[in-house]
């Protein structure tokens, strides 16, 4: 069914708590080789980990291994996008509908309308069932995810906390037969993460 491998492929999700680490911000441009601290857990990641309003932390991938692999899976995913062949992610195989992901492409690349994309997705989420806040805080986390194929980590983070927010808080109709933005974005996240887990 497709609800079991739904929630199976989240386990994907937060993995994104093994790639990044915390440094302080004391760095101008902190060095993403060889980063010491302490590493993210994903309750440091829900909890909103993100640079404080002083800077005094800041969220780097853990290698530069991961932050090349990261980057190299976000040109796949714009290529994917591109061509329209998103694959589907576990059992989930049914294709993805062609102006899905030509919307996902607009968001995640900043090449268009970039707030009627955001829009878009966030109306797909809300009239399947997802909260409001939730499904608006996902999309617009979206916004420039993969462009010039690079991935900021701290982004990288804010995307997976959103998405996994928005699951956690989802009814099991809505997860059963979860809409196609949604199915779009979870095959982005698997795609970006299993290349980061790779080299992990």
């Amino acid at each position: 069914m497709r609800h079991f491998a739904f929630q199976f492929g989240l386990g994907l999700a937060v993995g994104v708590a093994g790639i990044l680490s915390m440094t302080a911000s004391s760095q101008a441009k902190p060095v993403l080789s060889d980063v010491t601290g302490n590493i993210i857990t994903t309750s440091d990641i829900a909890g909103g980990f993100a640079p404080s309003e002083g800077g005094e932390l800041v969220i780097v991938y853990r290698t530069s291994e991961i932050q090349a692999d990261v980057e190299d899976a976000a040109c796949l995913v714009n290529e994917r996008l591109a061509q329209q062949n998103l694959p589907g992610v576990g059992n989930d195989t049914s294709p993805i509908p062609s102006p899905v992901q030509e919307n996902l492409d607009l968001v995640l690349t900043r090449t268009g309308n970039v707030d009627a994309g955001v829009n878009q997705i966030q109306n797909a989420l809300v009239n399947a069932g997802a909260n409001p806040t939730l499904a608006q805080n996902l999309a617009t986390s979206l916004t420039r995810l993969t462009a010039g194929c690079t991935v900021e980590p701290e982004q990288f983070a804010a995307v997976v906390e959103a998405y996994n927010a928005l699951i956690s808080a989802s009814n099991f109709e809505f997860l059963r037969e979860p809409p196609e933005e949604l199915r779009a974005i979870r095959s982005v996240l698997a795609i970006l993460l299993n290349a980061a887990l790779a080299t992990n």
